[in-house]
């Protein structure tokens, strides 16, 4: 019997994994929403795709549905949709961050994205804003960061 040398190649992802070394489905899913909401970067706020019309929340529900979380139609009932993430610090990628509307006065939802990272102490998210499309902003604007109402984890 003669022995042939087999060469055998790892590849290195850049994925995060689990708190135990190991990608959950979780894991796995919250992946995928950020690949999906970001090959729609640049797209006009209400942007048709197919039958689908990106607003915030319409935009939010239709790359969850791509992983097969389903969430409500509207900002002021996906402030209801999965569980409150009690500390902004615990969201994940792929959370729902809800916010006020345009009117900082009025306290009701009016506006959702999605947690795509952290980099160091800011908090990154998706979203289909009005004046810039689909786009990604940080909670240290102004701007979101008085708006801010709560975190939902809708894959968990």
């Amino acid at each position: 019997m003669s022995w042939k040398p087999i060469l055998i190649v790892f590849f290195l992802l850049p994925l995060k994994l689990g708190t135990q070394g190991v990608l959950t489905q979780q894991d796995l899913k919250r992946e995928a929403v950020l690949t999906y909401a970001e090959e729609f970067l640049g797209k006009p706020y209400k942007h048709k795709h197919g039958n689908q019309i990106f607003d915030c929340s319409g935009y939010v529900r239709y790359i969850l549905s791509k992983v097969d979380v389903v969430v409500t139609r509207s900002s002021i009932s996906q402030i209801h949709d999965g569980k409150r993430v009690d500390d902004i610090h615990a969201s994940k990628p792929g959370d729902i961050l809800v916010f006020r509307g345009r009117t900082v006065k009025n306290s009701r939802p009016g506006h959702v994205g999605l947690v795509h990272h952290w980099s160091g102490d800011t908090l990154y998210f998706i979203h289909s804003s009005v004046q810039k499309g689909i786009t990604i902003d940080h909670m240290f604007d102004p701007y979101y960061k008085k708006r801010f109402l709560q975190v939902r984890n809708v894959i968990d």
